[in-house]
């Protein structure tokens, strides 16, 4: 009986949870970040659910926001995910994720950070 009640208390609980993962409330109707950081990080555009279902299972967001490459750069990673880490195939839902990497993460012209520029050198002793 005992165990009867925790399991009921734990799906309800689990029940819970879950529908409020699902509100609609917390997103932002446009593209961009979400308000409350629902998406971890991602910006929201179409394609943005399969990513956080696909990739977000395995690692964190922030691999995604760091990295910078071409829909060819992007398939080409998720080929290795595929061949060494055993990431699943992603049948018709691969083309919408890699268009949403392409053009949400796509490389930018500056670059990871400025150049320094030292206007003077001292000599050390």
């Amino acid at each position: 009986m005992r165990g009867l009640l925790i399991s009921w208390f734990l799906q309800f609980v689990l029940s819970l949870f879950l529908l409020n993962c699902g509100s609609s409330k917390k997103y932002n109707t446009k593209k961009g970040h979400v308000k409350d950081n629902t998406m971890l990080g991602l910006i929201d555009d179409e394609g943005v659910q399969l990513v956080l279902q696909n990739c977000n299972s395995c690692h964190s967001t922030q691999f995604i926001t760091q990295n910078r490459m071409t829909k060819a750069g992007w398939k080409s990673t998720i080929r290795w995910m595929q061949a060494t880490q055993n990431l699943w195939d992603l049948g018709e839902d691969e083309a919408l994720i890699l268009t949403y990497l392409s053009e949400n993460y796509a490389p930018s012209a500056t670059g990871r950070r400025q150049s320094l520029v030292v206007e003077d050198w001292y000599t050390l002793e």
